[in-house]
């Protein structure tokens, strides 16, 4: 009865396990081949979360480690990614949008560099003061997220009134687009 149809549908899913062929698959390059023929199935899955977490512990090191011009080097080579994917016009006004949003849209702030930006697609000075602003006080992960933000609140706008287009779905591929790069 695992397997019986009852009126054209499975009456049993296969489930999607994590296989010892799966773990072995995502550390083997890291292990000896004895190391993964006699280890069991929990010390790999094991190694794997030690692995992630070293990976994470490293990466959380990196970026708070940053030099600000680090940090915009980064940044201006994600919009450059985005520039690809969109234009050049649409990325900088997602920058400019991102920096807003981080900035909570502050309109009279003492720091002229944290006010809400005119969002125009030019890169000029204001932009600059901003994102220099940013990258004091934030990592260039944080500012890229909001960058992403920025993004998907320009899509919205943009296509919200646009009977064909599919905007759920435009969002989705670009958040996993753009995620894969933050």
């Amino acid at each position: 009865m695992q397997n019986a149809i009852y009126l054209g549908m499975k009456f049993k899913e296969k489930k999607k396990s994590l296989t010892r062929k799966k773990v072995l698959s995502l550390i083997k390059g890291e292990l000896t081949n004895a190391k993964i023929l006699y280890a069991t199935k929990e010390e790999l899955i094991e190694i794997l979360k030690n692995e992630r977490k070293e990976k994470f512990l490293l990466e959380f090191e990196r970026l708070n480690n940053q030099k600000s011009s680090e940090k915009i080097e980064e940044i201006l080579n994600f919009i450059e990614f985005i520039a690809q994917k969109l234009d050049e016009k649409q990325a900088v006004v997602a920058l400019q949008t991102g920096l807003s949003l981080l900035n909570k849209n502050r309109k009279d702030c003492i720091i002229e560099a944290k006010n809400t930006l005119k969002e125009d697609g030019i890169y000029g000075n204001k932009t600059k003061a901003s994102l220099c602003e940013a990258c004091k006080n934030y990592n260039s992960r944080v500012i890229k997220k909001y960058i992403l933000k920025g993004v998907l609140n320009n899509i919205i706008f943009n296509t919200k009134n646009e009977t064909k287009i599919d905007t759920q779905k435009l969002l989705q591929n670009t958040k996993v687009t753009l995620e894969e790069k933050i």
